[in-house]
């Protein structure tokens, strides 16, 4: 059943002890092998990683240039998945293919080694992101499995006091652009790649042919950049509407998401954030309710337009998603006659519609809407948009 985590309380906690063993970890679809030796880590991995799109990211950021031209050589029958969630520490596309280019002397020993360490520090990285999982910790069990050692490596344990340091900072900067962005594996596109001119900020202009489906991992990558300084860069134009976020791509959006920056306006009040949903279509509320499902939120489902008035003055809400299309009367009617109360005229008001046309969001900002979201819309793009408006990160900035 799965539980309450701390990530780092629990790896602290097997370090101070100066454990030996595995931590297994399993929150939803991902899973997370650690193997620890008297309170160091030897390696680690989670099930996302035997992509083999996984191995050719970490060979290019470590410099290995060649190995990675030589990646695309490897035959499909020495980097088949085994299955499709291993772990990639026990199987899966990577083990069999650093295997074969260290065989084939593209990789030298110390650097399979730094390509074994770069996997498990980024494991670990998304492994302190989780918020709730199920875990098992096996002790005085350290042998890795048997074909990891085909790669004829010594592994070097990390140490973990500066390394869990090292991605609470790390953390800690993205918080910064937590109401924004949630993970470093989304994708920014330009909301109208049509309306940059000459006059366009730089930074927009320079990447613009970018923006067509890379992560933020990815375009550091390319543009020799730390993932938290092109965040920095993209934000505001993120803020603006300039630059959208899309969901990471699969399987990277089984990942957890960062989490928020310390307290959050419900915890600090210690109640739970009201968030009425408005629409006549029973499947849209059951998917914002679902999407929004946590112990922050308490929504409220309102599928008769009609009744939304007094529902709304009674429930008092901290937030409104409303439809604009609706029987008897439309979002912008209704918009307008919550913005003439006043005890709703400065509640944020959300349309979601899937009218995409600039003239619908600019009716909608004229009768008060406080922004727009389009139909179909994904679970991120749902929480980025009710999270920036609720100031989640309020109570500590």
């Amino acid at each position: 059943m799965s539980q309450i985590l701390n990530p780092t309380k629990l790896l602290t906690d097997l370090s101070s002890s100066n454990a030996s063993g595995i931590l297994q970890v399993a929150s939803d679809r991902v899973r997370w092998n650690i193997y620890l030796e008297q309170g160091q880590i030897k390696c680690a991995g989670n099930s996302v990683q035997q992509l083999m799109v996984t191995l050719d990211h970490h060979l290019r950021a470590l410099g290995f240039q060649h190995a990675a031209a030589a990646a695309k050589s490897i035959p499909a029958s020495s980097a088949e998945q085994q299955e499709e969630k291993l772990n990639w520490l026990e199987g899966g596309r990577i083990i069999p293919s650093i295997n074969w280019l260290v065989l084939r002397e593209h990789l030298n020993r110390s650097q399979t080694l730094d390509v074994f360490n770069s996997l498990s520090k980024e494991a670990i990285e998304t492994f302190l992101w989780l918020k709730e999982g199920e875990y098992k910790w096996i002790k005085n069990t350290t042998d890795l499995p048997q074909h990891t050692l085909a790669a004829r490596v010594s592994f070097q344990n990390l140490d973990l006091s500066p390394l869990l340091q090292t991605m609470q900072q790390r953390i800690k900067g993205w918080q910064n652009f937590n109401a924004a962005i949630l993970s470093p594996y989304q994708c920014p596109y330009l909301a109208n790649s049509q309306s940059l001119t000459e006059s366009s900020p730089p930074i927009l202009l320079k990447i613009a042919k970018f923006l067509k489906g890379l992560s933020f991992r990815q375009l550091a990558l390319i543009l020799n950049q730390d993932e938290l300084k092109i965040a920095q860069l993209l934000h505001p134009y993120i803020k603006s509407g300039e630059i959208t976020i899309r969901e990471p791509p699969k399987p990277f959006d089984l990942l957890p998401h960062i989490p928020s920056k310390g307290t959050t306006k419900a915890t600090a009040r210690s109640e739970k954030l009201k968030v009425a949903c408005i629409d006549d279509s029973p499947t849209i509320l059951d998917e914002m309710q679902r999407f929004l499902a946590n112990d922050i939120y308490e929504i409220t489902k309102i599928e008769d337009p009609l009744k939304a008035a007094p529902i709304l003055l009674r429930l008092k809400p901290d937030l409104i998603l409303m439809d604009i299309s609706m029987p008897n009367i439309n979002g912008y009617k209704l918009c307008s006659f919550f913005r003439g109360s006043a005890s709703l005229k400065t509640v944020p008001i959300i349309m979601v519609s899937g009218r995409t046309g600039f003239i619908d969001k600019t009716r909608a900002k004229m009768v008060g809407a406080t922004d727009y979201l389009t139909k179909p819309f994904s679970k991120t793009e749902l929480l980025t948009v009710v999270n920036k408006h609720l100031n989640m990160t309020e109570a500590i900035m």
